[in-house]
C-alpha cells in the first residue's frame, strides 16, 4: 500500500512538472520567444527581428545577401534576425565540426500582420487578404463597393512607401474584385428638334440690242435660259424688233422640320468606361507621298460613360455625350496626287454635353438648353439698277433662310444583374414562314404565331415587379418587346 502512494505522488509530481514546463513554453512564445521553422522558411517582418531556436548547436553562419537582414548567434542554438530590405535569400548554418547542417530560406515581407489589423480595424467585414511577393504587396479577395476597395488600397499603398528602401521602391499589386450588384445600365433619350423657313427670290434677266455694226446687252444671272431648270417662279420673253428681253423669276418658300429621336442602352461595371455610337462612318481621302489613303471618321449619337457605385447606393456618373450630323456646306475638296479628280470631304455639325453627376438607382437628369439659332440674310445685285423700288428686283437676288435647333438629353442609369433568359421572349419569337398557296395564291404575309409569342405564365403575373428573384435578374424589365393580341 506505502509503494502505490508512493508511486501516486511520482505521476502527480511528474504531471505537475509537465504543467509548468508547458507554461514556460507558451509564456516564452506569447511574450516574442524563439521562432520556430515551418517546413524551414522563415519571414521576417521588415525593419523587425525575429529569434530563431536551432535544433543543434552553431557554430558558423552565413547569408546569402546581407542587404535584405542581418543575421547574428545569441546562444549556442539561438539566432537573432533583423529584416533590412524586401526580398528573399537564405541562411546556411554550420556545427561545431564545420559541417553544413541546415538551409534556411529566408524572406523579409511587409509588416502584414499590422497591415490586417489595421484593415479589420477600418474595413470591418471586408474579405480581403494580404501577402508580399518579391518587394510587391499584394491585396486579393473581395469587396463589397469600389470606394471602401480604394481605401484598402491607399492604406496598402502607407506601408508599401514605408517599406520602401533607397533604390528598392515597393508598390501595392490590387488584386480584389468588387462584388455585389455593380453593374449599370445607362438609358439614354437623346430628342432633337430642328426647324428652318428660306425664302429665295432669284431674278435671271438678259435684254439684247442687235445691230448692224454689232450687240449690245445687260445680263443678270445666267439669262432666260434658266426658265428650264425653275422648280417654282415665273418667266418670260419679248421680242421687238432688234430687241429680245427674257427673263426668269425663281420664288420659292420653304418650312423645313426635322425630328431626330435615339435611345441608347448600355450597360457596364462599376469604375470601368463604356462606349455606344449610334450612326455610321464616312471616308475621307488623305494625301500622301505614296499615294492616296482613307480614313473614317465617326457620326451619329455617341455616348461615353463611367459609372461609380458608391457606399450610399448612389451612382457617380461621368458621361459624355456627342451628337453629329454630316454637312455639305462647308465641305473640302481633295485632289489626289495624280489625279484629276477632286474628292468633297463633308463636315460635321456636332453638339456635345460632358459633365459630371451623381444619381440615385432609377432617377434621371435632363440636360437642356443645348439651342442653336441660325440666321443667314443675302442680297446680290446690279448697281443702281438693283434699287429701283419694285423694278429693282428683276435685277436682284435675295435669299433668306433662318433655323432653330434645340437639343434635350435624358440620361437614368440603374443597377442591373444578369438574368435567365429562359421566360423572356423576344420580339422575333414565334414567326412562322407562310406556304407557297398562302403566299402566291392568298397573298398572305409571314405571320406571328400567337401561342409561341406570348408571354409565361411568370411574366404574365409579375409584368411590373421583379422577375426570376431567386437565380438572377434585374430590378425592373428593360428594353422593348411585342405584345401580341389576337383580332377577331
Amino acid at each position: 500500500m506505502k509503494g502505490k502512494t508512493v508511486k501516486l505522488i511520482t505521476l502527480i509530481n511528474c504531471s505537475i512538472l509537465l504543467i509548468i514546463v508547458q507554461l514556460f513554453i507558451s509564456s516564452a512564445v506569447l511574450a516574442g520567444g524563439p521562432t520556430k521553422l515551418i517546413n524551414d522558411e522563415l519571414k521576417v517582418p521588415i525593419f523587425k527581428s525575429r529569434n530563431l531556436t536551432m535544433n543543434q548547436t552553431v557554430s558558423r553562419v552565413s547569408i546569402g545577401n546581407d542587404k535584405i537582414a542581418d543575421i547574428l548567434i545569441l546562444r549556442a542554438k539561438e539566432l537573432y534576425i533583423v529584416g533590412k530590405m524586401l526580398g528573399t535569400t537564405n541562411i546556411m548554418v554550420w556545427d561545431e565540426e564545420d559541417k553544413l547542417v541546415d538551409i534556411i530560406n529566408l524572406e523579409v515581407t511587409h509588416d502584414l500582420h499590422s497591415l490586417r489589423q489595421r484593415l479589420y480595424h477600418y474595413l470591418p467585414g471586408e474579405n480581403i487578404g494580404v501577402e508580399t511577393s518579391q518587394g510587391q504587396l499584394v491585396l486579393s479577395g473581395q469587396s463589397s463597393s469600389l470606394a471602401k476597395m480604394n481605401t484598402a488600397v491607399e492604406l496598402a499603398s502607407g506601408y508599401a512607401e514605408a517599406a520602401s528602401v533607397g533604390n528598392v521602391k515597393s508598390k501595392v499589386l490590387n488584386m480584389i474584385s468588387i462584388g455585389g450588384g455593380h453593374q449599370v445600365m445607362l438609358e439614354v433619350t437623346v430628342a432633337e428638334v430642328s426647324t428652318e423657313i428660306a425664302r429665295k427670290f432669284n431674278a435671271h434677266m438678259s435684254l439684247t440690242f442687235k445691230g448692224s455694226d454689232g450687240t449690245l446687252g445687260m445680263v443678270n444671272g445666267i439669262g432666260a435660259g434658266a426658265a428650264a431648270s425653275l422648280s417654282s417662279g415665273f418667266f418670260g420673253s419679248l421680242i421687238n424688233g432688234d430687241m429680245q428681253f427674257s427673263f426668269a423669276l425663281d420664288v420659292a418658300k420653304q418650312n423645313g422640320l426635322a425630328k431626330i429621336l435615339a435611345e441608347p442602352n448600355i450597360t457596364a461595371l462599376s469604375g470601368q468606361k463604356a462606349e455606344f455610337l449610334a450612326g455610321g462612318e464616312f471616308p475621307v481621302p488623305v494625301p500622301g507621298e505614296k499615294g492616296t489613303t482613307i480614313q473614317f471618321k465617326n457620326f451619329g449619337v455617341g455616348v461615353s460613360f463611367v459609372p461609380t457605385v458608391l457606399d450610399s447606393g448612389k451612382i457617380n456618373l461621368n458621361l459624355k455625350i456627342l451628337v453629329s450630323e454630316l454637312s455639305n456646306s462647308h465641305g473640302v475638296g481633295v485632289t489626289p496626287i495624280g489625279s484629276s479628280s477632286t474628292l468633297i470631304v463633308p463636315s460635321i455639325i456636332k453638339r456635345s454635353a460632358e459633365t459630371t453627376v451623381e444619381l440615385a438607382d432609377g432617377q434621371t437628369i435632363a440636360i437642356g438648353g443645348l439651342l442653336s439659332d441660325t440666321l443667314r440674310d443675302s442680297v446680290s445685285k446690279i448697281p443702281g439698277l438693283g434699287d429701283l423700288p419694285i423694278l429693282g428686283q428683276l435685277f436682284r437676288s435675295h435669299e433668306y433662310i433662318s433655323g432653330q435647333t434645340e437639343l434635350v438629353i435624358l440620361v437614368t442609369p440603374r443597377l442591373v444583374r444578369p438574368f435567365n433568359k429562359k421566360d423572356i421572349s423576344l420580339p422575333t419569337d414565334g414567326f412562322v414562314p407562310v406556304s407557297d398557296m398562302e403566299f402566291y395564291l392568298l397573298g398572305t404575309m409571314t405571320r406571328q404565331n400567337s401561342q409561341k409569342a406570348t408571354t409565361s405564365p411568370n411574366q404574365a403575373a409579375n409584368h411590373n415587379t421583379l422577375i426570376l428573384t431567386n437565380d438572377g435578374g434585374t430590378n425592373q424589365r428593360y428594353g422593348h418587346q411585342l405584345k401580341v393580341t389576337k383580332s377577331d
